[in-house]
């Protein structure tokens, strides 16, 4: 890897600090507002924003040398951590999909695809995140920070605090939860020597909370419609 250079600090400046004001932003902003709809639109401008980051994190990767693709097939000891990962986090995370929805999270809505066209367009944006982010995150912006700190405890650490940041939408719980998810897909990155496992564990992983949370939708009689922006 060289000098991170002008397209280092760029990525830093635009994934550690400017999107996740954005997405602070955009949480308290969405307190107050009507969710955005149709809730298909939404999905698809997801698909199309976390694509150009992604290439936007590819482009930066060439610029100041960092591998992201490897030839090598991951070892078969990743493929099994990745699948037990991958278990642990549906199983634990199944009692919470279902809570928000019983007790009616408003931004639930946005991760609850309900039709076949949603469910569709939410598995391509569940993979558009697992490639993406694994990218931005696990591959660039860690290198950037290992490089810059010296330290590959610290670039996981800051890693996984501004990846956390950036889902603010969720809310304060669910941060420490992807906080945690941060670290595990990012041990699967080292484990492996790539970041193949990663991205399929996390596009499973979005799939299956998506899908979970539509389950539960129906089953819990959620709204098909957004709900009401919270009372002033």
């Amino acid at each position: 890897m060289r000098p991170i250079g002008f397209a280092g600090i760029y990525h830093l400046a635009l994934f550690g600090l400017l999107l996740p004001y954005a997405a602070i932003r955009s949480g308290t902003v969405l307190k107050k507002r009507p969710l955005p709809t149709p809730k298909s639109g939404y999905f698809i401008r997801q698909i199309i924003v976390l694509s150009v980051l992604g290439v936007i994190s590819v482009a930066v990767a060439k610029v100041i040398g960092i591998q992201l693709f490897p030839a090598e097939v991951p070892p078969a000891r990743s493929l099994g951590l990745g699948a037990a990962v991958l278990v642990a986090l549906v199983t634990l995370m199944r009692p919470r999909w279902r809570s928000r929805v019983v007790e009616r999270s408003r931004n639930a809505w946005l991760f609850m695809p309900r039709t076949p066209r949603e469910r569709l367009l939410w598995t391509g944006c569940s993979i558009a995140a697992g490639v993406s982010e694994e990218i931005t995150y696990r591959g660039v912006m860690f290198s950037i920070l290992w490089w810059a700190t010296g330290s590959p405890v610290a670039a996981a650490l800051i890693g996984a605090a501004v990846f956390s940041v950036s889902h603010y939408l969720q809310g304060w719980k669910s941060m420490a939860i992807i906080f945690a998810i941060a670290l595990a897909m990012q041990l699967l990155a080292w484990t492996s020597g790539s970041l193949y496992v990663g991205m399929v564990v996390h596009a499973l992983y979005d799939i299956a909370a998506g899908w979970f949370y539509g389950a539960y939708g129906e089953k819990l009689d959620y709204p098909l419609e957004p709900l009401p922006p919270e009372p002033a």
